[in-house]
Formats: C-alpha cells, sequence, structure tokens
C-alpha cells in the first residue's frame, strides 16, 4: 500500500510541474538534496541544495520555454526512511526555430520521510545536445 501512495503522489508532483509548478519538486527537496543531470552540455549538473536545484529548474525554463515532462512508469521500493522511486519519462517541447524536440529519459530518486534527499536523471544526451546547439544558435 506505502509503494502505491508514493507512486500516486509522485504522479501528481510530475503533474504539477507539467503544469509550470517547478517549485512543487523544489519544496519537496532536502535542504541537501544531492542532484546530477548526466551529459556535458547544459542542462547537465550536478551540485547539493535546495536553491541550486531552484536555480537548475529556472535555467532549464529559460532554456526549453514550454518544456512539458511527462511519466510513463513510476517504480517504488523500500521504506519511509529509504524509497527509491524510479520514473520513466518523455521530454517534448518546441525550439525557437520552431522545430519540435522530442526525447525520453530516467529519474532516479531516493526519498527519506517524504523528503528528497538525491535525484539522478538520464536523459537521451545526443538529442538533447542537439537541441541546446539549435536554441543556442538562435541566442
Amino acid at each position: 500500500m506505502y509503494h502505491a501512495i508514493v507512486r500516486a503522489k509522485v504522479r501528481g508532483l510530475w503533474a504539477r510541474v507539467a503544469d509550470g509548478d517547478y517549485r512543487a519538486a523544489v519544496r519537496l527537496a532536502d535542504p541537501d538534496v544531492r542532484f546530477r543531470f548526466v551529459g556535458d552540455a547544459p542542462p547537465a549538473a550536478e551540485f547539493t541544495g535546495r536553491d541550486a536545484f531552484d536555480r537548475w529548474f529556472r535555467d532549464l525554463l529559460d532554456l526549453f520555454p514550454g518544456i512539458r515532462l511527462t511519466p510513463h512508469e513510476i517504480v517504488a521500493r523500500g521504506w519511509p526512511w529509504n524509497t527509491t522511486v524510479v520514473t520513466r519519462f518523455r521530454v517534448e517541447a518546441t525550439l525557437g526555430d520552431g522545430t519540435p524536440y522530442r526525447n525520453e529519459g530516467v529519474q532516479w530518486v531516493r526519498l527519506r520521510w517524504g523528503r528528497m534527499v538525491e535525484d539522478y536523471v538520464l536523459e537521451d544526451t545526443v538529442r538533447l545536445a542537439e537541441a541546446v546547439r539549435r536554441q543556442s544558435a538562435l541566442s
């Protein structure tokens, strides 16, 4: 039952982020959350802290205005003091030149008593780098 509740809460969080309320995710984060978005080009990052997490989200929305993140599968395991949540998701945006950006990724999150203490995101970096290059060319 606990895992079903976690999956429902995570799905609700993704819906809030999709509606533009990225701060819902920031509020869920522990003050010392460890975050890593794998890759070499923006939005790749590795840092610790809720304030940095907030800045990362703002930068992501600046880079890809109107980005849409849709979860497809959410898996939860563990206990309230050490819960792992894995989400397979789709990314969609319209780039500044009008071309569509489509990608997919996986997010691996660790929760402790309902707080996100670790967030690790993998997205297809080749597709992402091309989209970032196209966006940067417009600047």
